[in-house]
């Protein structure tokens, strides 16, 4: 005390007192702010489905189908039948689609997605077979393009809501190719019948989102146009059931 008496006086107690209290006040609110101005960085991650309870989608899609065994028997006027083989409707095909999707909650923290698709694919699934009937060559085949459809789609989301487990089942609407040749010596008769055809869908798949628009899907598929009875020239017929199964892949877009 005498050391500050010397240098400051009796008078300037208070104002050292009033210094010292001012500093340690200070320092005590720069140790408070020192995490000022530093904050979690934020987390990037997909959407849930269940943040577009009304959502709107386009999407393309492209797979390879086969598998899709159709007896082939060619009837003459007559009334005979004559099997001609199996004809293995295969190939690859593309297509575009658009849809809507609402959500509604579920057990388990998951999300209830359903909601109605239309698309229409391009390219051919094709196939021919022959054999020989009594020295004459006979030939037959199959194709279908051009197919059009409508899908109700649902399933299930995991719980974190990036991924939907679905279910698809649809109508479809396609341009089915008849053919038959028969070869007998160099005389060549061929047949052929052209027209549309109704049918169904069915499918299993998954969709994962990749952020809040894109998401890509992968697909298991079964196609079956309705059976019919193409009549040729001639008086020659056959009865004609194309199916396929294919596994598709696409990516949506959702507005």
């Amino acid at each position: 005390m005498k050391f500050l008496k010397r240098y400051f006086g009796p008078g300037r107690h208070t104002a050292l007192s009033t210094l010292l209290v001012y500093s340690i006040l200070s320092s005590a609110t720069v140790a408070g702010n020192l995490d000022q101005g530093v904050t979690d960085a934020p987390v990037v991650s997909p959407k849930r489905f269940s943040s577009d309870v009304n959502a709107f989608y386009l999407g393309l899609s492209g797979g390879y189908a086969t598998g899709g065994t159709d007896r082939f028997g060619l009837r003459t006027s007559t009334g005979s039948l004559f099997e001609i083989g199996e004809v293995d409707l295969s190939g690859g095909y593309g297509g575009i689609r658009g849809g809507w999707r609402g959500v509604l909650p579920a057990m388990g923290g998951r999300d209830y997605v359903y909601g109605f698709e239309l698309g229409y694919d391009f390219g051919s699934l094709d196939d021919e077979v022959s054999t020989q009937i009594g020295g004459v060559d006979v030939t037959g085949g199959s194709e279908v393009s051009d197919v059009l459809s409508v899908r109700f789609r649902n399933g299930l989301s995991n719980k974190s809501g990036t991924v939907l487990y679905f279910l698809t089942v649809g109508y479809v609407q396609g341009d089915v190719t008849t053919t038959s040749s028969i070869t007998s010596g160099t005389a060549v008769q061929s047949l052929e019948d052209e027209g549309s055809r109704p049918g169904f869908s069915a499918s299993i798949g998954a969709e994962h989102r990749l952020n809040e628009n894109w998401s890509i899907t992968g697909e298991y598929e079964y196609v079956q146009f309705e059976s019919e009875t193409v009549e040729f020239d001639g008086g020659f017929s056959t009865k004609s059931t194309p199916r396929y199964r294919g596994l598709r892949f696409g990516l949506n877009y959702t507005f």
